[in-house]
């Protein structure tokens, strides 16, 4: 019977790595995303905090913006050189492949995104146009930003994503995109709200042959006269409900993971010395399962195949491309 980890708040993530079994061989095994967990949960607390020389003093909104970035209230300080929590009680160093294993996770930052072409997130929001686009991109803004190098990074880095889900597992419900509509912006009473576009000249601070130097900006302002009614030209502002933008980059970071989790693999599965690594066998879509099988199925067997082998397909598809998410660069 396996074995599956038993710790508060692991129930509620999805899908949670068990302790990794004995093969014929005797060694540790199981997928990379297995391995990383166990490295971990039961290996790497085992170094001590890091000590570099005296801490830099802490602001009093540090922790309160590190909460924001990590959703967590782990001291910034008083984690180890891989971003574990330290294990007090430990006895004994982290063995050999478990600190192979944190090397290369940690080194996951020297690369930067290589956002594939045909890269469609969210094709259940096409029916919307340029809504759709707008999410995707929106969700795009919020998890990266270029370092004017071209380059793209992720704000939240590649080995604290990695170090996250190893942890916590990954959330399969937190990538569903379900019961969206069009909607406008509404004011009080339920009544659209309008808005037009003025130009307004506002003042350059700038002198051309002694006059003030004016440039035409345009604004938004309310589009609604004195009795409440839209002038003309005013537009209202659709919106979806409920927002798909933190589903869209839930489904980004879990390529994004995967993509790393090919890369862990071609890296250090052969050179690990007590623990068989095998590939990845977390489903590349998830969120796909939920739509390729019907709601009514007058055969069973086979749409069941059916759906089965397009969702292989996905799979397959998609994992042949995580790796060209990343490319590796020099730091400066």
């Amino acid at each position: 019977m396996e074995k599956w980890v038993d710790k508060p708040g692991f129930g509620s993530m999805g899908r949670v790595a068990p302790l990794l079994k004995r093969n014929a061989e005797g060694k540790r095994s199981g997928p990379v995303e297995d391995v990383i967990a166990w490295a971990w949960r039961e290996e790497l607390p085992k170094v001590p905090k890091r000590q570099d020389g005296p801490l830099q003093m802490a602001g009093g909104w540090d922790k309160t913006g590190r909460f924001a970035e990590l959703l967590s209230l782990v001291d910034l300080y008083g984690v180890n050189q891989y971003g574990a929590v330290p294990d007090f009680s430990a006895d004994s160093w982290p063995c050999h492949d478990a600190r192979l294993i944190g090397e290369a996770v940690m080194a996951m930052d020297d690369f930067v995104l290589d956002l594939p072409d045909d890269w469609r997130p969210a094709p259940e929001l096409d029916r919307f146009g340029g809504l759709g686009v707008r999410a995707v991109s929106e969700a795009w803004r919020r998890m990266t930003w270029a370092d004017g190098q071209d380059r793209v990074m992720l704000r939240l880095k590649p080995s604290e994503l990695i170090i996250r889900r190893a942890v916590l597992g990954w959330d399969a419900e937190a990538m569903r995109i379900e019961g969206i509509s069009q909607e406008i912006e509404r004011g009080g009473g339920g009544k659209p709200r309008y808005y037009v576009e003025v130009t307004q000249h506002q003042l350059t601070g700038r002198q051309v042959n002694g006059v003030d130097e004016t440039v035409a900006t345009q604004i938004e302002v309310n589009g609604t006269d004195k009795r409440g009614h839209p002038m003309p030209g005013a537009y209202t502002k659709p919106y979806l409900d409920p927002d798909p933008v933190n589903a869209i980059i839930a489904r980004a970071e879990h390529e994004i993971w995967l993509s790393c989790m090919a890369v862990l693999y071609e890296q250090v599965a052969h050179e690990l010395e007590d623990v068989a690594m095998l590939p990845c066998a977390v489903p590349a879509q998830p969120w796909m399962q939920a739509t390729l099988s019907p709601r009514v199925l007058p055969d069973l067997v086979g749409d069941a195949a059916l759906a089965k082998a397009q969702q292989d397909d996905h799979d397959a598809m998609m994992q042949a491309r995580f790796p060209r998410w990343f490319r590796l660069f020099k730091k400066a």
